[in-house]
């Protein structure tokens, strides 16, 4: 349930940037904040779940992302904008923490591989998020009014669900264990694989949709179900990520679905029709599937660290792609076009299949 707001974010941008008279420069300034917010947070957050333990760490996360995920649909300028998804992103940061640091001790516990079926579900709220904004869009009901609806409606069910999960005290690491290396270069190469992915990741959820308005000229629910299709893919992956995990090779896998990401971006971008476009955001949704889940599982089985600590630092250093993606692409396509901007994700792509080779778990 979490995403769901999140998801109905992504397909009202291009009316955002339409109300707010932005150019696609201004635009990438004002998404940059969600990713600052988020950047902002995780810097401080392995320690928080340490203090607070994940129980309490997603229920104040939860109430203050409900609160502040509406609030950039109200904004009248771009630098307004920009503040507001700074704030929405420091909540979000600590929700999405908290659930992955959950998941992540579950999985080390249970001795199950649960991670990329937790991301799969995570994913089909983003799709169904995305799929209810699409509505809205093509129904002509105002951004602003439509979160504050879906924000309103999902409080009570996710408090709820949040009070029920098991409330793990995160371990502090031995200091013994070198706790005084905050970032080795395992992790380093982890993290650089998910900027990759998170980098692209991220260009999907905030351009695609005006990539398909610039393009072809697509009406804003077919615009919207652009990133419908890119999140029903993703959680496709995602949840037949587990089994794929058990049976193939964890570096192989990942740089198999990097390919095929590769691949998608590229029929994506240059097909002459929307059907075929959306063919290729099908492909690129399935190959950037894995990505963050399988880092997030190598991340904290990592020696030396509490996995919370493990995983903070990887989304800290993930989330930099979310931060350099937005305006690289809204610069490029300033001077070029939509189309050229996103075609600079590929050598981010190129990178994460190059560090695909350095994921591994670690008993």
């Amino acid at each position: 349930m979490q995403p769901i707001v999140l998801g109905a974010w992504f397909p009202r941008i291009p009316q955002i940037q339409a109300t707010l008279d932005l150019s696609a420069g201004q635009l990438a300034f004002a998404l940059m904040g969600l990713p600052v917010g988020l950047f902002a947070a995780l810097a401080f957050g392995g320690r928080l779940a340490e203090a607070l333990g994940t129980r309490r760490l997603l229920t104040y996360g939860l109430i203050a992302y409900l609160i502040l995920m509406p609030l950039p649909a109200f904004m009248g300028s771009g630098v307004l904008l920009f503040c507001a998804l700074a704030l929405a992103g420091l909540a979000l940061a600590i929700a999405e923490l908290g659930l992955n640091v959950t998941a992540a001790e579950v999985e080390s516990r249970a001795d199950r591989l649960i991670m990329n079926g937790c991301h799969g579900f995570w994913s089909v709220g983003v799709l169904i998020g995305s799929a209810i904004g699409s509505i809205f869009a093509e129904l002509r009901l105002a951004p602003n009014i439509s979160l504050s609806i879906l924000s309103f409606i999902s409080l009570i069910p996710l408090i709820y669900s949040a009070r029920q999960i098991t409330d793990f005290s995160v371990p502090k690491p031995d200091p013994t264990e070198g706790e005084q290396k905050p970032i080795t270069k395992p992790l380093v190469f982890i993290s650089l694989f998910g900027f990759g992915i998170a980098m692209t990741e991220g260009a999907m959820a905030d351009w695609i949709a005006i990539f398909m308005t610039d393009i072809f000229e697509a009406s804003p629910g077919v615009a919207g179900a652009s990133f419908t299709v890119f999140s029903l893919f993703v959680a496709f992956g995602r949840f037949q990520g587990d089994k794929l995990k058990a049976r193939f090779g964890v570096e192989k896998l990942a740089g198999s679905f990097v390919i095929a990401a590769l691949a998608g971006l590229l029929v994506a971008l240059f097909s002459p029709t929307i059907i075929a476009s959306f063919i290729g955001i099908a492909f690129l949704g399935l190959g950037v599937s894995l990505g963050f889940p399988l880092a997030v599982s190598a991340a904290s089985t990592l020696p030396g660290r509490s996995s919370a600590s493990n995983v903070a630092i990887l989304t800290q250093m993930t989330l930099c792609g979310f931060l350099v993606g937005p305006p690289v692409i809204g610069l490029i396509a300033e001077f070029s076009s939509i189309q050229i901007g996103l075609l600079a994700l590929s050598p981010a792509l190129v990178m994460a299949l190059y560090f695909s080779r350095f994921l591994r778990t670690h008993p």
